[in-house]
């Protein structure tokens, strides 16, 4: 997840407030970024996404967001601690929610709740997030949400049965969202599709249900995104010794659909 414009990263950008809804499960007004502030100090924070949220009930809360795929070399827990550390010190009358969301097979074993002890064996500092499997999550509780620009992230959940939740995803974006959101959300959508049929047969829809033409800025980042992802497949491959992550699951086999 080195690359800054990763396309989940984009597409929080995009849906600031749903993905706020979805996290900190509440009503919410408004979402804002302050920019510069977390690189003003000597040490900058290199944290993924920090939004400031307005909740229905008037409170103002921080959402701290990282996104991790396989491969990364510095434990997540110790980040947080850093991030966590680091947030509180530069807002520190803001209470803050945050959360990791792990890609492609990531984070197995990391539970959110983590504990340094002291020479005596006893808690000496503690720290917890959330922690969202994001290839563990089931398409349908994405349906669910009601919330159309989530429906982006489909592509790294857990789909059971493609030919029927891919076409009610894009129907649900393509019906909740216009113009330039719709377009940039549907070329998300396409690149954070880690199986490559399923990204064809959610191509093969728009074109065909939708008559939505591919512009050269979504087959720019359609084929950076593949090519990335092929990158983080092969790489996580080699790790655990397994099939990339992402293997096509056959030749095809959507062309069926009418």
């Amino acid at each position: 997840m080195a690359a800054t414009d990763h396309p989940i990263k984009r597409l929080v950008t995009l849906a600031q407030l749903d993905f706020a809804a979805w996290l900190l499960d509440a009503s919410v007004v408004s979402v804002t970024t302050r920019q510069g502030e977390l690189t003003a100090m000597p040490d900058p924070i290199d944290t993924d996404q920090v939004l400031f949220v307005t909740l229905a009930d008037g409170r103002e809360v921080m959402l701290h967001l990282e996104f991790q795929g396989p491969g990364s070399n510095r434990p997540m827990p110790l980040r947080m601690l850093e991030y966590t550390t680091r947030l509180a010190l530069t807002y520190r009358n803001i209470p803050t929610h945050s959360a990791v969301l792990y890609l492609g097979g990531a984070g197995v074993h990391d539970t959110g709740q983590h504990t340094l002890l002291n020479a005596k064996g006893q808690p000496w500092v503690a720290w917890n997030y959330q922690v969202i499997r994001l290839w563990q999550l089931d398409a349908a509780a994405l349906l669910a949400l009601n919330r159309p620009a989530l429906l982006a992230l489909i592509g790294q959940t857990r789909i059971e049965r493609p030919e029927e939740v891919v076409p009610q995803a894009l129907a649900q974006l393509v019906q909740g969202t216009s113009g330039e959101q719709r377009e940039r959300l549907l070329t998300e959508f396409l690149l954070l599709c880690t199986d490559e049929e399923i990204a064809a047969m959610a191509e093969h829809i728009i074109t065909r249900d939708y008559g939505l033409p591919e512009t050269p800025m979504m087959r720019k980042l359609r084929e950076q995104g593949r090519a990335e992802g092929r990158a983080e497949g092969r790489a996580e491959g080699r790790a655990e010794g397994m099939e990339p992550y992402g293997k096509p699951l056959c030749k095809r086999w959507w062309y069926g659909l009418r």
